[in-house]
This record gives C-alpha cells, structure tokens and sequence, in this order.
C-alpha cells in the first residue's frame, strides 16, 4: 500500500503546525516520491520551523518502509501567490499581477479582500497615480516584487 500522497503529507504537515502562524502554501509529490512542501507564515518562516516539520513528516514517512526525498521550505520571493492570506499579508507591498487577459499591472497592494485586491500604480508628472480593483477570478499570476534600496 502505497501510504505516499499529498493528503497524507498535508494532514502531517497540519499536525506539526497546527497553533502557530504557519501555514502551507503548497505540497508536491513527484516521480520516485520526491516531495516538496512549501510554508508561509504571517511573520515569515525560520529554518527552525522548517526542520521541525521534516523531522516529523520523515518520521511519518519512514513507516511507509518506501524510498522519499523530502524538502521542505519557506515559500520564497519570487513565486506566484496562492492563498488569500498571502495576499493579505502582501498590502503595502508591491505586487506585479498579470492578468488571465495577459496583461500586466505593477503597483502597491493597498487592499486584499477575498473577491478582489486593490492596486495603486506609481504616479509620474504626466500620468497619475490611478487605483485598479482586480477581481481574484482575472488574476493570473500574482508577485511580491523585492525592492533593493541603496543603502550608502
């Protein structure tokens, strides 16, 4: 029996997490039982709790008497939004979002509610600041963008 699945995954992952701020943004099972778990959290995620969490899953998966690769990690910049609560935690930032009809809006996240966010392009001389309201179901891909300040 083959007792390698994402749910089973998830439901250990829920376990080792469950009264913290974590939570899981994705779980990957691929050829040969190489899986991937992806963690967020409201005020990030440590290596701490990454370890935590694959010391139990292995746990788990080692009465399966089946080879795994497992890795576990924080989501990470630079991947797509999944979850409301990621957006949500993401106002005030900037957010690159291409829409389903491929195009693309850059601004500060002012407002994420679960029907839509609220997007706030920077203003020049010539063209306005303007406020776009995009509805969650028009969202292609959505992107914290890293700002690198010169610090000198």
């Amino acid at each position: 029996m083959n007792i390698i699945n994402s749910d089973s995954v998830t439901k250990w992952v829920l376990e080792v997490i469950q009264d913290t701020d974590l939570f899981i943004t994705e779980v990957k099972i691929k050829k040969g039982n190489v899986i991937y778990i992806f963690l967020d959290g409201d005020k990030g995620v440590s290596v701490d709790a990454c370890s935590k969490v694959s010391k139990y899953v292995e746990q788990q998966l080692s009465k399966s008497k089946e080879d795994f690769e497992l890795n576990v990690s924080s989501f990470g910049l630079g991947r797509p939004l999944i979850l409301f609560r990621q957006y949500k935690n993401a106002e005030g930032k900037i957010l690159s979002v291409k829409k389903k009809d491929q195009s693309k809006i850059k601004g500060i996240l002012i407002k994420a509610q679960e029907d839509n966010i609220q997007i706030q392009t920077q203003g020049t001389k010539k063209n306005p600041s303007v406020i776009y309201q995009i509805p969650m179901q028009e969202i292609d891909e959505a992107k914290i963008e890293v700002v690198f300040k010169n610090l000198t």
